[in-house]
């Protein structure tokens, strides 16, 4: 409940994910930021945000990664 307002206070955050299997109890979110200004930019209050959320549910943070995403206007006549 207070993770993704504040990810929303953070310049340049677009949208976050997160998927869940019940059965493991394991979890993975992703966060998508508007460039990679942005998330070179929003490291420090990302890396609070994991840190309190993760002590205050009890879980731990097992990896972090960064990764570029390239989108394609895709243009099919059948959509048109």
């Amino acid at each position: 409940m207070a993770l993704l307002p504040a990810l929303e206070e953070i310049d340049g955050f677009c949208s976050a994910s997160l998927m869940v299997d019940p059965a493991t109890g394991r979890a993975v979110s992703s966060v998508t930021y508007a460039s990679h200004n942005a998330l070179v930019a929003s490291r420090s209050a990302a890396e609070g945000l994991r840190t309190r959320t993760a002590g205050d549910i009890g879980a731990t943070v097992t990896d972090v990664g960064e990764f570029e995403l390239a989108l394609a206007h895709l243009h099919v006549r059948e959509m048109a």
